[in-house]
């Protein structure tokens, strides 16, 4: 009796969690306005324009070079800095406060400004032990990548935001 009043009382509540929308997190899908977009920074090469190509492009988008025809997305800067917050007993860094930001903007073919610059920032706290030092290094690597990974899935929010796809349906360039 009490295993079968169990199983109802779970499958109530499982009923209940997916009737109001309850969902494990996971991948987001982003429908953006455009299928090719021009992506323009200072730092080509770097690894938050790669990552930001392979995003665009797992939603569909093509980043090609500059074109005349296409919306530029330009990367006006990208910061990533390091602040000490506290310090220890012998004056060694114990926390650090990471920040990793960027500016960007929007511009349609005809050089209209369709999103104007926008700063995307996202911080972090860090703490150092002396023992592990190497570690803790790693952990800062891999603190700044998944910083860089919210900026990214920011960005592309905002990109397929409801304003600017009216903003892209009323522009005189083709999609």
């Amino acid at each position: 009796m009490t295993a079968r009043y169990l199983l109802l009382v779970i499958l109530f509540f499982s009923f209940i969690l997916t009737a109001c929308g309850f969902q494990l997190r996971g991948h987001c899908e982003f429908s953006l306005p455009f299928h090719t977009l021009s992506l323009e920074s200072k730092q080509p090469y770097s690894s938050f324009t790669k990552a930001l190509q392979k995003a665009l492009a797992a939603t569909g988008v093509n980043t090609l070079l500059a074109t005349p025809t296409s919306p530029r997305l330009q990367i006006l800067a990208q910061t990533f800095t390091r602040t000490v917050t506290s310090l220890g007993n012998a004056g060694q860094t114990t926390t650090y406060l990471l920040v990793y930001s960027i500016l960007f903007q929007l511009v349609d073919c005809t050089g209209h400004i369709l999103l104007a610059p926008q700063q995307i920032q996202t911080t972090r706290t860090f703490s150092i032990t002396s023992n592990q030092l190497a570690g803790d290094l790693n952990t800062e690597n891999d603190l700044q990548e998944n910083m860089q990974q919210d900026v990214i899935q920011q960005l592309l929010i905002r990109l397929g935001s409801i304003e600017l796809r009216q903003q892209i349906r009323c522009s005189s360039c083709p999609q």
